[in-house]
C-alpha cells in the first residue's frame, strides 16, 4: 500500500502537513464514479473546504487536456476512506492513522497538546458549518410557508386575487433578501432570521 498511497508534505491551510493525492485514493478504493464527479460531490456533501482541507492545481498531461489534481490533508483522506463502506476503505484509513502516529512520535509534549487543541477546534468548526449550512428540514419549510400564509391572509382578507399576488410577492422579497434561487434553499443557520423576516412584512413592503 505504501507504493499505492503516497504520503507527502504539502502546505495546506497555512501549515506544512502530511497530504495525499485524492486521485490515488479514488483509484485504490476502486470507486466506480468518475474521479472529478466523486470528488466534487464528496466535498459538497461533507463540507470540505478548498485551502483548509485540500489544495488543487492543473497538471499537464501528455498530448491531452490538463488534469485537475486535488491534494488533501491526512485528516480529509481518513474521512474519504471512512465514507467508503468497503474493506479497502478500512484498510486505507488504518494506514493513514499509522502514518499519523509515526509523525506524532517526534513531537514534543507541548506540540502534541497544540495539535490536539487544533484538532478539537477544527472538529467544532466543521460541526458548526455542518449544522448551519445544511438545507432546511421539511418542518422548517412548513413553518416558513405557514408564516407566509398568515401574513398574506391577514392583509388580503377575502380578496383571493390580491392574495395570489401577495403569495408570489412574499417569496420574491424573501429570495431577494437572502439572495436565493428558491426559498427552501435558505441555510439552516438563517432559518430564524428568515422566519422573522416574513413575520415582520407589512403591506407597504409588498406593494410597489
Amino acid at each position: 500500500m505504501n507504493d499505492l498511497i503516497q504520503i507527502e508534505k504539502m502546505n495546506i491551510g497555512g501549515a506544512e502537513t502530511n497530504s495525499v493525492n485524492a486521485r490515488n485514493i479514488h483509484e485504490f478504493l476502486e470507486i466506480k464514479t468518475a474521479f472529478t464527479t466523486w470528488f466534487n460531490r464528496t466535498c459538497e456533501k461533507y463540507y470540505f473546504v478548498a485551502g483548509d482541507d485540500f489544495i488543487s492545481y492543473l497538471k499537464e498531461s501528455n498530448g491531452g487536456r490538463p488534469m485537475r489534481e486535488h491534494i488533501v490533508t491526512l485528516d480529509m483522506a481518513k474521512e474519504l476512506c471512512m465514507i467508503e463502506p468497503n474493506q479497502k476503505g478500512k484498510e486505507t484509513r488504518k494506514y493513514f492513522i499509522s502514518i499519523e502516529k509515526q509523525s506524532q512520535k517526534v513531537l514534543t509534549t507541548t506540540e502534541q497538546i497544540q495539535l490536539i487543541a487544533q484538532g478539537h477546534h477544527e472538529i467544532e468548526d466543521r460541526v458548526y458549518r455542518l449544522e448551519n449550512n445544511t438545507r432546511l428540514t421539511n418542518q422548517q419549510e412548513v413553518m416558513l410557508t405557514q408564516a407566509k400564509n398568515n401574513i398574506v391572509y391577514h392583509i388580503a382578507k377575502d380578496d383571493k386575487v390580491f392574495a395570489t399576488k401577495l403569495h408570489r410577492k412574499v417569496w420574491s422579497l424573501f429570495k431577494k433578501k437572502f439572495c436565493l434561487p428558491r426559498y427552501n434553499e435558505l441555510p439552516n443557520g438563517q432559518f430564524q432570521e428568515g422566519l422573522d423576516y416574513i413575520n415582520n412584512l407589512s403591506l407597504s413592503d409588498m406593494v410597489d
